[in-house]
């Protein structure tokens, strides 16, 4: 019998089938997400897809999913699992992908994961086996020191320096690369679907600039880490340190030396999210479970 492990965020679709020894894999298009409108039968349909990618290697056993705007959408979230057991007749359980991630770097056990990516957010477990959130507050309420926030003062930095109330800056050729004129760049910003992800493309040119040593990035970069460090002191450790930002060399090593001088342990992670979503599938009576949804 297959365990089928699911991790659908917004860029992508992954599953994972494991029968005994041998294991198959599929990747698919993502989904705005559970909390978006029709975000269930979206999510189904992108499960279903890829999933049709794969030759399963016997039948499902049980599935478990890890899918972004869970935490937002309990309704959602239940009839995706309702759904997905009705059409694999399999017992499915679906939580958000920040507990698929936590289950697969500590498989149950305490610590914090710290999540940098377009957003920040961490999620910790503690000895009573109590799940809390600090930051994920999205980009105009929270997600300090994530790459939207530094892309976002990256391009601010640009256009003080533009307009002379900044230091001059490299960031300002890798801004004209990325968009030219300027003075249309608050324009480029708004005028797209998704501006917190628009502002996280220029992210990865601030790290860049940081790593050359430009005063100016280092500047923002060091922010978004005493951001991030703050954000875990409010919380418990260990801490394993999950997305692309935190896994950027200059961003990564600054964080890592941060919470190592507050004595704050940083532990490699057991393994990804979907080796979380199979945890969860296989653990029905983990310490996650109060976060998860079960049908079938």
């Amino acid at each position: 019998m297959s365990i089928v492990a699911v991790d659908l965020g917004k860029t992508g679709c992954r599953i994972r089938a494991t029968s005994g020894a041998m294991t198959v894999s599929a990747h698919g298009a993502g989904v705005p997400g559970l909390a978006d409108s029709a975000g269930d039968a979206r999510a189904f349909e992108a499960i279903i897809a890829t999933l049709g990618e794969l030759d399963l290697p016997s039948p499902v056993a049980s599935i478990g999913v890890g899918a972004a705007g869970a935490e937002a959408a309990p309704a959602a979230a239940q009839a995706l699992a309702e759904r997905v057991a009705t059409h694999l007749d399999a017992p499915t359980a679906v939580t958000t992908d920040a507990v698929t991630a936590h289950a697969g770097a500590f498989a149950g056990m305490p610590g914090t994961i710290v999540i940098v990516g377009t957003g920040t957010v961490l999620l910790t477990l503690d000895d009573a086996g109590t799940l809390s959130q600090v930051d994920g507050w999205g980009p105009w309420l929270g997600d300090e020191g994530s790459g939207r926030a530094i892309g976002q003062e990256g391009l601010r930095a640009v256009l003080a320096a533009h307009d002379g109330r900044g230091r001059a800056t490299t960031l300002t050729a890798a801004a004209l690369e990325l968009h030219t004129p300027l003075a249309t760049l608050p324009r480029w910003v708004a005028d797209t679907a998704a501006p917190a992800r628009q502002l996280a493309r220029f992210a990865p040119r601030v790290l860049e600039a940081a790593a050359a040593g430009d005063a100016v990035a280092r500047d923002i970069i060091a922010r978004a880490v005493d951001a991030v460090v703050q954000a875990c002191v409010a919380t418990a450790g260990p801490y394993c340190l999950l997305g692309g930002i935190a896994g950027s060399e200059v961003f990564g090593d600054a964080l890592r030396a941060r919470l190592q001088e507050r004595g704050l342990a940083v532990v490699e992670p057991r393994g990804d999210a979907l080796d979380g979503a199979e945890y969860i599938a296989r653990t029905p009576a983990s310490r996650y479970e109060g976060s998860v949804v079960r049908r079938g």
